[in-house]
């Protein structure tokens, strides 16, 4: 008789955060380039040597190395110049090696084969895995960033020999390793990025069946004693609209605690974070240094 096999229980986040690879994963715009730099810094701070990765951000220069921290550097990953380096390094930095890596067509080729964009960039972080203790990387919006190991274990399974296929098998070992790589997923408690988590578990638990993604609630307004006690259908309200201060902060502790019921229902464990108040001068850094404190206290539910 075939019995559905169930999925392993969901890491703690504590057990996550000391693993050597860590992918920061989620919908866009929920804080997961505030929060990969959060936990590599606060990696940092004990004493581990560790690279927080960037893929591709535009806005910084591509394929830089910077050492922003006694004990951490950035890596803004890129995907042209990681082929080079891969290319290379089976190859050998030679004369010869250097006119076939600046042929045009192996460059047109290097863009425009199917996964090959992926694969070079999830190799550079697996090879840099070597290197350093930690690693945590700030993945892309949900899509993309499931295309990344999808294009990697495709390689795994088309190529039946050769060092790609050899490679492209070490890294999907590698990540669906749990004494070796975390996956976080993390959301607002908002309708949709909620929702869309669970279909990143999924896809996540077909990919890795053996490691489990952790969860992190990002950005809940704070609770007090002076909070509603139970939570409620916002649209069985008497109106949406707050009738002040105080009916406003009720409203959405209600409405948050309302929506996270999509995790709840599904028996879904997670930590939460409360929202960081802005001020004039708080930037991305000052705020990924608040959470990496309440990380390393222990501050979080």
């Amino acid at each position: 008789m075939n019995t559905k096999r169930l999925p392993p229980s969901i890491p703690s986040l504590s057990e996550v955060l000391k693993r050597p690879v860590i992918f920061v994963s989620g919908k866009g715009g929920v804080g997961k380039s505030v929060w990969t730099q959060a936990i590599a810094l606060a990696l940092s701070k004990k004493g581990k040597r560790t690279l927080w990765v960037d893929l591709e951000d535009p806005l910084r220069p591509r394929g830089q190395l910077v050492k922003v921290g006694p004990k951490l550097w950035h890596l803004n990953c890129d995907a042209e110049m990681a082929f080079e380096e891969y290319a290379l390094l089976k190859i050998g930095d030679s004369p010869l090696a250097r006119l076939f890596i600046d042929n045009k067509l192996m460059r047109y080729l290097a863009k425009a084969a199917p996964g090959i964009h992926e694969l070079v960039l999830l190799g550079k972080i697996w090879h840099e895995s070597s290197r350093y203790e930690c690693v945590v990387v700030d993945m892309p919006a949900t899509g993309h960033g499931l295309a990344l190991f999808q294009s990697t274990k495709n390689y795994a399974t088309l190529f039946r020999g050769g060092p790609i296929h050899e490679d492209a098998e070490e890294m999907i070992h590698t990540f669906a390793d749990p004494l070796r790589t975390g996956h976080i997923v993390l959301a607002l408690p908002e309708e949709m990025p909620l929702q869309e988590s669970l279909d990143l578990d999924l896809f996540l638990l077909d990919l890795f069946p053996n490691n489990r993604a952790t969860f992190i609630v990002n950005r809940t307004f704070p609770k007090s004693d002076a909070s509603p006690k139970t939570s409620g259908d916002p649209k069985k309200w008497t109106s949406p609209v707050a009738q002040g201060p105080v009916d406003y902060l009720h409203k959405r502790i209600l409405l948050e605690e309302y929506n996270l019921r999509i995790w709840r229902d599904q028996g879904i464990s997670f930590a939460e974070f409360n929202y960081v108040p802005p001020a004039p001068s708080r930037t991305n850094q000052l705020v990924s240094e608040t959470l990496a404190h309440q990380l390393e206290l222990g501050r979080y539910v």
